[in-house]
């Protein structure tokens, strides 16, 4: 389960197309955005923003985009990455330029 969100300040109506199916989105609590929770949007489903009735566009937000800057946003979920860097201590403070 997903919440999706996109800041569309002059729309009438947004959808959010996942697996070929729109779901409605509402305003949310601040002004200019929309949101929607979409229960079947987990890690690795695609999803596009469909303003005023308009083809799906990629989300501006999206933070995995597979097919490019025009194709579909990705779901990513940051929880199901498995660190690897836990003997990583950093570097002494002394002498460093910050």
């Amino acid at each position: 389960m997903t919440r999706l969100a996109v800041w569309a300040p002059s729309a009438e109506r947004v959808d959010v197309e996942v697996g070929g199916e729109r779901h409605e989105m509402a305003h949310a609590t601040r002004p200019g955005w929309w949101q929607v929770v979409v229960p079947e949007a987990t890690h690795g489903s695609d999803y596009a923003f469909c303003i005023d009735g308009g083809e799906p566009r990629p989300d501006p937000r999206s933070v995995w985009q597979p097919a490019g800057v025009h194709g579909p946003s990705r779901v990513y979920d940051h929880a199901r990455f498995e660190w690897s860097d836990d003997r990583w201590r950093g570097v002494a403070l002394a002498g460093a330029v910050l």
